[in-house]
């Protein structure tokens, strides 16, 4: 019974300490980012920040949507019916290069610059989730 009792005393020491490390971790780190503020230099080695989705066009956010479900980040029940509008804004856009840009996994980000969502597993798939997540908030904006 007493070993019992001192396992769990050191244990919850070690608990406790976890725990004012984390809280003083906090404290050095300052108040937490936005994901489109989070740099992406210290993870992985990626980089840059999250690309700005808000000058992508109709056509280039519907084809980034189409990524998006094709490749799992997004279900086509949620971002189906946002690209279906967006592509109903201005006819013949699904067979534009922008969308076509944006359905091959490039945003367009402005300036002529791209963001390619596609490739690497790990930091470059979470990105790309968060980044998709992004685009479709960006599509219900524009319509």
């Amino acid at each position: 019974m007493q070993s019992s009792r001192r396992g769990k005393n050191s244990a919850l020491r070690r608990i406790c300490g976890i725990a004012a490390f984390a809280a003083l971790a906090l404290q050095l780190v300052g108040p937490p980012v936005r994901a489109q503020q989070l740099p992406l230099g210290g993870l992985g080695g990626l980089g840059g920040d999250l690309p700005s989705v808000t000058q992508a066009g109709p056509a280039n956010t519907a084809g980034v949507l189409q990524y998006c479900v094709q490749n799992s980040y997004l279900s086509d029940g949620v971002a189906g019916p946002a690209k279906n509008a967006l592509l109903g804004q201005v006819p013949g856009s699904g067979q534009s290069s922008d969308f076509k840009a944006g359905s091959n996994g490039l945003l367009q980000t402005g300036n002529g610059q791209s963001f390619n969502l596609g490739g690497g597993g790990g930091i470059k798939s979470q990105m790309t989730q968060k980044v998709c997540d992004m685009v479709l908030q960006h599509a219900k904006s524009l319509l």
